[in-house]
């Protein structure tokens, strides 16, 4: 399976021994820190980026795949958090090019399965992760060969102050479905959060190309 990490910058140096992040009260401080260190970033990119086409996740383009998704929560995933991923959902329905339905797959059908883990460091120094997800594609060969594909789409529990948000379920939704990170800051792809909670015009023209003429 393809997985990518939606991933917040922030600045940990002169946090150590400030921030408790146990302590509501110093959420908002946390907040202000990680808001600021991601704008510095956007201004730093290279001009022109923002016309980047958002690219498919390879293994998602190699055999045609339905529009239609069959979607579910894994048992762990809190009631409060549910929400959350609906907004997701919510977003890609209304582009009219996906349809994602409640309920689990049948073994013909592509299936999506939400859920939420606790992990406190990130692979990367600096860098809070948010989330994870991505296509798992199962090509099956013989009469009647077909290909689906049973993605995840997951939040991150140990930064609820910064990963519990529509923006980060629509992106990690985005690779469940074939879509690869954007260079565009106006993608949902961004790969650093920036609050985005609708689809650029290049995200939609990719997944209109990876699902036009499948039903």
């Amino acid at each position: 399976m393809g997985k990518r990490r939606l991933l917040l910058v922030v600045m940990l140096v002169g946090l150590i021994g400030l921030v408790r992040w146990g302590m509501p009260q110093n959420f908002g401080f946390s907040m202000m820190r990680v808001n600021r260190v991601v704008h510095q970033l956007e201004t730093r990119l290279p001009d022109g980026q923002d016309q980047a086409g958002t690219p498919v996740e390879k293994i998602a383009a190699e055999h045609p795949l339905h529009r239609t998704y069959y979607y579910h929560f894994a048992g762990s995933v809190p009631v409060n958090v549910r929400p959350i991923f609906e907004e997701a959902v919510t977003v890609y329905n209304k582009t009219g090019l996906v349809k994602l339905i409640a309920g689990k797959p049948q073994q013909k059908q592509n299936g999506i399965t939400f859920f939420t883990y606790h992990k406190e460091t990130s692979t990367q120094p600096n860098f809070l992760e948010l989330g994870e997800g991505g296509p798992e594609i199962r090509r099956y060969v013989g009469l009647g060969s077909y290909t689906i594909n049973r993605a995840r789409a997951g939040l991150n529990l140990a930064h609820p102050e910064a990963g519990i948000r529509p923006s980060v379920a629509i992106h990690e939704l985005g690779h469940a479905i074939g879509l690869e990170h954007s260079k565009s800051r106006q993608s949902i792809m961004y790969p650093l959060d920036q609050g985005h909670e609708r689809l650029s015009a290049a995200d939609r023209k990719t997944l209109r190309v990876l699902y036009a003429q499948n039903g």
